[in-house]
């Protein structure tokens, strides 16, 4: 059946208005000649080892033993694999303003999801910031730019930042947030059709269109920023019959496979979804060929952060999450919420080939300033550095970044607050809470078991100064400052909740209707209950900044045993 496109009128209308451009002959083909094609396939909450393509030749639990990813696995086979690649934070709303504007998540100021420091350092947003789409758009080169999927709703609409075509339906100024990959239509919460769980399809069908419009006729630039996989995990029928019917011939686990929520169920349809999310870049790298293409285009696969997905085990008595061999997951600073995998390929660019120099994805919007000839400045504040060097020369190449390192500050106020740094083979974390030290040789020991600190003083020390003098300079924020906000901020909502209550309140006195007492008793619990929430989250913020775990937050429960024990209720007086 064709996809009942709720957005697709909107697409059709935005790629109408921009076919002018293909009319272009060829002495206009010439003012861009030779300026190369970019793709930036975006996956959500993927893992390290969350495909079938291996990340390091010399460890083969870096691959997933049973999902599959035939199109990334052609991917890896024209292009190259790197293997030490970040994102720029563990969670999704950070990493996807900092991928777009080329600057780390301290000098972007959003740090992680619900940062409620950045609205008191960004009240204005960030309208004033460059996306790639705008670098490309002012290159001189006549880029055409497309974003499918999910977007950043702290940034707002992509259409009204340099994107030419999307997919973002009328009327949402946030543009597609992770709404869009649980319905179909956000607002009336319904339901995907059953033939494109998460948008995976229509995302291939529209960036493939998309392609076949412009390529060979102008340069042109295409984010595809997938839903998947992020929770909640879902893909068709055929799939997970498919992926089920393997399962079963691979001799695993069969117990309660028919159930719903069990662990071996939960594992097929994720590998499903996997499976279907990589259909696109098999349709991207056939249209691509197709239209005779491929050998100018750079296409890069990655994620926003580590794996949501981890397996769970056993390390000194305690139940820890692994990313493969990589400790931890999403919401974690360890390599396993960071380190993503990342396959490349494209102009110069090693087939088959795996590249260990750290890279981190606010590198991308310089790299393709440099790769473009872009024929204006780069702008203002970018922390990255143009990746061409280390494409052409693979490990004999460096990258020249304006950030003394690869930094990421992790204020967050409800996971373990950690700022840390890679500088050449080392990595520095700092428990912004207990002030705990940890450094680690991340080319030798990746799945961080040796802390060196103690045997590295000098290093760890020289490592810290760089780290917390370049989070100065960008103000990038302190734990303190956070919980400031958090509090300031659960007490303008109690505020405002408490004016509504009485708005409605003076409405019903005014109606003074026969049940009054009892729609009186309504409003209050509505209102008690917002009251709860708010001081439960002061609550669970004031245990956290004395947590000094390195993995795990604060007990929620015991949060909530005392703000029980302690609660009035509110009156209305």
């Amino acid at each position: 059946m064709p996809f009942p496109h709720s957005l697709g009128s909107n697409l059709s209308m935005k790629l109408n208005h921009l076919v002018v451009f293909a009319f272009l002959a060829c002495s206009g083909q010439q003012l861009f000649a030779g300026a190369p094609n970019f793709i930036l396939i975006y996956a959500d909450d993927l893992g390290y080892a969350d495909t079938s393509v291996q990340m390091m030749d010399d460890d083969p639990t870096t691959r997933n033993s049973f999902i599959r990813t035939p199109g990334l696995d052609r991917l890896a086979a024209i292009g190259t694999r790197f293997s030490t690649a970040y994102a720029p934070t563990p969670t999704c709303t950070g990493s996807r303003l900092s991928i777009q504007f080329g600057k780390s998540s301290a000098r972007m100021q959003y740090r992680n999801v619900f940062d409620v420091l950045s609205s008191v350092q960004r009240p204005n947003g960030y309208d004033d910031e460059v996306t790639i789409a705008e670098m490309l758009k002012a290159s001189g080169k006549r880029y055409v730019t497309a974003m499918f999927g999910k977007g950043c709703s702290t940034m707002g609409r992509f259409d009204e930042a340099g994107y030419d075509v999307t997919d973002e339906g009328p009327g949402e100024p946030g543009g597609n947030g992770n709404g869009h990959g649980s319905y179909w239509d956000v607002k009336k919460k319904t339901p995907f059709p059953k033939d494109n769980p998460k948008r995976l399809h229509s995302l291939r069908k529209d960036s493939v269109a998309f392609i076949n419009q412009y390529a060979g006729k102008q340069p042109f630039f295409l984010m595809v920023s997938h839903y998947a996989a992020h929770i909640p995990h879902m893909a068709t029928r055929g799939a997970i019959e498919r992926n089920k019917k393997r399962w079963i011939q691979e001799g695993r686990d069969v117990e309660k496979i028919d159930e719903e929520k069990s662990s071996v169920n939960r594992e097929i349809v994720y590998a499903a979804m996997v499976e279907e999310m990589d259909m696109n870049v098999v349709a991207l790298l056939d249209a691509l060929e197709e239209q005779g293409q491929l050998e100018n285009t750079y296409i890069i696969f990655t994620s926003d952060n580590g794996g949501g997905q981890s397996d769970r085990r056993e390390v000194d008595g305690e139940k820890r999450r692994f990313n493969g061999p990589l400790q931890e997951g999403k919401r974690s600073l360890y390599e396993g919420g960071i380190r993503v995998p990342t396959v490349i390929s494209g102009p110069m660019i090693q087939a088959g080939a795996q590249c260990d120099v750290p890279i981190v994805q606010w590198d991308f919007l310089p790299t393709f300033h440099d790769l473009s000839g872009s024929e204006s400045p780069l702008p203002d504040g970018v922390d990255g550095g143009s990746l061409r060097d280390v494409f052409s020369q693979g490990n004999s190449g460096i990258v020249n970044r304006a950030a003394p390192g690869i930094v990421h500050h992790y204020t967050c106020h409800y996971h373990p607050p950690i700022s840390s740094i890679i500088i050449g083979d080392y990595k520095l974390m700092r428990h912004l809470n207990s002030g705990e030290i940890k450094l680690f040789n991340i080319k030798t020991d990746y799945q961080e078991q040796v802390d060196l600190a103690a045997a590295m003083p000098g290093r760890a020390e020289s490592m810290d100064a760089v780290r917390a003098n370049y989070v100065k300079e960008v103000d990038g924020g302190t734990t303190a400052q956070v919980r400031e906000a958090l509090y300031d901020l659960m007490d303008h909502f109690g505020e405002s909740a408490k004016k509504a209550f009485h708005k409605k309140l003076a409405l019903l006195k005014a109606q003074n209707p026969a049940d009054f007492e009892k729609q009186k008793a309504t409003l209050l619990t509505e209102l008690n209950a917002k009251l709860f929430k708010n001081e439960m989250n002061k609550e669970r913020c004031r245990r956290q900044a004395k947590h000094t775990s390195w993995r795990d937050s604060a007990p929620k429960q015991d949060a909530e045993k005392y703000v029980r024990s302690t609660w009035v209720d509110y009156t209305g007086e």
